[in-house]
């Protein structure tokens, strides 16, 4: 099979496509191996057709095939890589596991050498170079090394709680294929290991969903949106979130004091999904006071100064301690509190959007007295064209 990198003899993609998704076995094996080849790199931006194959060979039956998919997480562009990311660092066979995380060592070393030595064309180092033409050497050097830190608090972050998700599962398996020796194994607890890594790859699937809303690009129209509506669809979609659960969230009474015409300039996916998350958090702190006597209360309000809108919303749950609210003020995308459930990408994210749209989140907390979530956003679209 030539060389993908070659543009004169890369493979025919769409046609490779057809007839893996017609009949995989068609193609033997050791050429579906082929396929991929050892030193690939894109030439240009990967098809539509190309990732398709990728992920295709991702899943087949041959560890060997596998392995040489493996290898492209070095050059995979978002979605793929963060889905494929999951699947390698799961997949049974110890070798496949051991090239994808080389080819995602090279991925982060080709990053960080991206900032520190500008090697690669791109939006980054073309904005370090203008940082460093108006500003100068010594805090373009700065900006980098803290871009660098960033980096790998994510990297660790995400690292950490990927092997905690994935550990679990690995153990519940291994009990599972021992279980399976047996003569006569028990229904009852087969069902339980089964249910148990169906809650973990759910875990799973989350945090690679909020991982990807994360690093998602914030569109660029906006469109002028009433505040109240996007704030009630927002809490029901945050009560849903509870529905068949242990917890009842019509315990907590919702107040939302928001004018009818207020109006906003925003990208209303971003925007409905930063209150829906924060509306799910404050109502997830009343979970381990459920049973005790309220009232139990969340506010959403607003008002206006000028030119920007200042919303509030708050809780009188459980809130969280000093240490805990440090913590939560980095907004390290991944990192999470102890004594909270999640994903570490909610807040996170949500700060990422408001700042997108030329606002300010910031959070304050006690414990036993409750959480404040305020917002600052512009009236009128900031930084793009308004729809």
């Amino acid at each position: 099979m030539a060389n993908a990198n070659s543009s004169s003899n890369e493979p025919d993609w769409p046609a490779v496509l057809r007839q893996l998704e017609g009949d995989r076995e068609s193609i033997r094996w050791p050429e579906r191996e082929a396929i991929l080849p050892l030193d690939w790199r894109p030439a240009t931006n990967p098809t539509p057709e190309f990732l398709d194959v990728v992920e295709l060979l991702a899943g087949d039956p041959k560890w060997q095939v596998r392995r040489r998919a493996a290898a492209t997480l070095v050059w995979l562009p978002e979605p793929s890589f963060s889905r494929l990311t999951a699947a390698f660092s799961a997949d049974e066979n110890a070798y496949v596991r051991r090239d994808a995380d080389r080819a995602l060592d090279k991925r982060r070393r080709g990053e960080k050498n991206a900032l520190t030595k500008g090697e690669r064309s791109g939006e980054l180092v073309a904005e370090y170079s203008s940082m460093e033409r108006l500003y100068g050497s010594l805090p373009t050097r700065k900006a980098r090394r803290i871009v660098e830190k960033h980096f790998d608090q994510l990297v660790g972050g995400t690292v950490h709680n990927m092997r905690g998700l994935l550990t679990p599962i690995k153990h519940y398996a291994d009990e599972l294929k021992e279980l399976a020796k047996s003569s006569s194994p028990s229904r009852k607890v087969l069902n339980q290991h089964a249910q148990a890594i169906s809650a973990r790859l759910a875990d799973l699937e989350q945090f690679l969903h909020d991982m990807r809303a994360y690093a998602q690009p914030i569109p660029t129209q906006r469109r002028r949106e009433r505040l109240i509506d996007l704030v009630r669809e927002a809490s029901e979609a945050a009560r849903r979130h509870f529905v068949g659960t242990e917890f009842d969230s019509a315990g907590v009474e919702l107040r939302i004091n928001i004018p009818e015409s207020l109006t906003l300039e925003v990208a209303r996916h971003q925007v409905l999904s930063v209150f829906t998350n924060l509306l799910r958090n404050a109502f997830e702190a009343f979970r381990p006071v459920q049973n005790e006597v309220g009232p139990f209360w969340i506010a959403a309000s607003a008002n206006t100064d000028d030119d920007r809108v200042s919303i509030l919303i708050e809780d009188n749950g459980v809130g969280f301690g000093e240490d805990d609210l440090k913590q939560i003020r980095e907004f390290i995308p991944g990192y999470k509190t102890m004594k909270h459930d999640g994903t570490g990408f909610g807040l996170p994210t949500a700060r990422r959007y408001i700042e997108a749209h030329g606002g300010t989140l910031d959070i304050d907390s006690q414990t036993q007295a409750g959480t404040k979530v305020r917002i600052v956003l512009p009236l009128e679209a900031w930084g793009e064209d308004a729809e």
